[in-house]
């Protein structure tokens, strides 16, 4: 049986962790799904349609360009315009992290109406390498598309969000696995090179120790060589004392013995 102590530890911790369980439940519920928002463009506030996906920004935007030509064939770009309303978004908002704006002008025959409209998209970094795309636009810089005015309009751009949103989640899943692969390929490059490292270090001590005993054994041949060497000096030294002797006394014979 469990003592009151631990279930009291137990019942804390569960406590504690309650609140986390569901802020990331929560922030798992909000990625990749499509709802209603605001923002400050124009000196006004836009009803916009947000989602936020993984990512970080500049990725975000590229595939938001691409999947909006692809699909809709709309050229979204940014520019000096809305490089300044994206200072003023950020400074509405108080956000520190980064943010951008693409935006296309005048395009007629959409699937949004058959008059000219203008789009915006904003991207803004959250945390956790996570952008949150919000799309808004109008018939012009003074109609811009709400929920109550213009509901068949705003309602296209959700559907073009929530067409967009499986789509970036895919990207983005589809680009961490390439970051993944990537990083395990690097490893592996890695690990081929301390391989050879390895291979070569081990062949080198190889041929050190096989040189080492030879040098060794020519080391043990030289002595032997010296100790035989020697004991030759020695008989040398004997015979040259005995062949010496013999040349004296052969010089002396001759110095005795008369020319005539």
């Amino acid at each position: 049986m469990k003592s009151p102590a631990r279930l009291f530890r137990r019942a804390l911790l569960l406590a504690l962790l309650a609140p986390l369980g569901c802020s990331l439940a929560l922030a798992q519920t909000q990625m990749y799904v499509v709802r209603e928002g605001q923002l400050p463009y124009a000196g006004r506030t836009q009803h916009s349609v947000n989602v936020v996906v993984d990512g970080p920004l500049n990725q975000t935007r590229d595939f938001f360009q691409d999947f909006m030509k692809d699909q809709y064939r709309l050229s979204f770009r940014g520019g000096l315009a809305s490089l300044v309303n994206v200072g003023k978004l950020v400074g509405a908002n108080n956000k520190t992290a980064g943010n951008a704006m693409v935006s296309t002008k005048q395009q007629a025959g959409t699937f949004i109406s058959s008059r000219p409209v203008d789009l915006y998209a904003a991207f803004t970094t959250l945390a956790d390498s996570t952008t949150e795309v919000a799309l808004f636009g109008g018939f012009g810089d003074k109609t811009f598309f709400s929920p109550d005015l213009t509901t068949t309009e705003f309602k296209r751009l959700g559907t073009m969000m929530e067409k967009y949103a499986p789509a970036a989640r895919y990207n983005a899943f589809r680009q961490q696995v390439v970051a993944a692969e990537a990083a395990v390929a690097t490893i592996d490059k890695e690990k081929t090179r301390l391989d050879k490292d390895v291979q070569s270090a081990q062949s080198n001590t190889a041929a050190n120790l096989k040189r080492i005993e030879e040098l060794l054994q020519q080391n043990k041949a030289n002595a032997a060589r010296v100790s035989q060497d020697s004991l030759q000096l020695i008989t040398n030294g004997q015979n040259r004392q005995t062949a010496q002797e013999l040349l004296e006394k052969r010089r002396a014979r001759l110095s005795a013995t008369p020319a005539k």
